[in-house]
């Protein structure tokens, strides 16, 4: 009877030695699409992240990423208060990378309590590095002396606009027009307001163009603030700093009489 009462007591602290173990806070991370693990460059992948604690509140979510090219970087920090239970649905943007082929990104997403506990899950993804440019086609480029069609583009979404009314942060590229030219003629010459670099490179591969080929050869090219004798033809890659951003073949070029339909036409690849 007494071993048997040592086995019971035993057991008794054996078990509440393991509910004094229990996490004091639970953290589970799922992708809430369905891209699978390894997707591509400029695209939104969705996780839903629900932390929670018996004892305490949730004071704060952080995620931070890692890759071989960039490092460790924040990728958000929020604060919470007055809750013990937390869902949260975070879209995170994927990079493009240029030193792989294929790179392999770590998301270390961190919760903490008020009771100073914390705890880390870490994903793991894949971005396709070198993949095709998207293309942009039937693009129209009129002249700068118009101000009632587009004269200029902004490349985030590829849109046209019209320079005399457009906000200057968003002209990426315009045709330019010196004070004393005529307005009669196409200047054949593209300037930028917000610091884009022009790389002319009529040997480059259009059709083929991939992120990586196009960042290098962007890299290895002269770079200028502007461009001129721009032709029917022409292949002009263009960028900011070293990180190019896209590439332009001219498909026609129209001087006509007048300037009202003075044009380029153009398509346009981008990462």
């Amino acid at each position: 009877m007494k071993k048997t009462l040592i086995l019971i007591t035993g057991l008794l602290l054996l078990f509440s030695a393991c509910k004094e173990k229990t996490s004091p806070v639970n953290l589970f991370i799922t992708r809430a699409d369905d891209y699978g693990n390894e997707v591509s460059h400029s695209m939104y992948i969705l996780f839903h992240i629900h932390a929670f604690s018996a004892d305490d509140q949730i004071t704060r979510l952080e995620c931070s990423s890692f890759d071989s090219e960039n490092g460790v970087e924040q990728v958000f920090d929020t604060l919470f208060a007055g809750t013990k239970d937390v869902e949260y649905d975070y879209a995170h943007y994927t990079k493009y990378y240029t030193t792989s082929e294929n790179m392999d990104v770590k998301l270390s997403f961190t919760v903490h309590t008020s009771g100073g506990d914390q705890l880390t899950q870490v994903i793991h993804y894949r971005v396709k590095g070198n993949v095709l440019l998207v293309p942009y086609e039937n693009i129209i480029l009129y002249s700068g002396e118009q101000s009632t069609k587009p004269n200029g583009l902004s490349l985030e979404w590829v849109s046209p606009i019209i320079t005399q009314t457009a906000d200057s942060t968003k002209i990426d590229i315009y045709d330019y027009r010196p004070e004393d030219a005529s307005p009669d003629v196409l200047s054949h010459e593209w300037r930028s307001r917000t610091g884009i670099k022009f790389v002319r490179y009529n040997d480059f591969n259009f059709p083929a163009a991939t992120i990586k080929y196009l960042q290098d050869s962007y890299l290895a090219g002269n770079k200028y603030s502007s461009l001129g004798n721009i032709s029917t033809g022409d292949i002009i890659l263009v960028g900011k700093g070293n990180n190019a951003i896209g590439v332009f073949q001219i498909q026609a070029i129209h001087d006509e009489e007048g300037f009202e339909n003075d044009r380029y036409e153009l398509t346009f690849k981008k990462k």
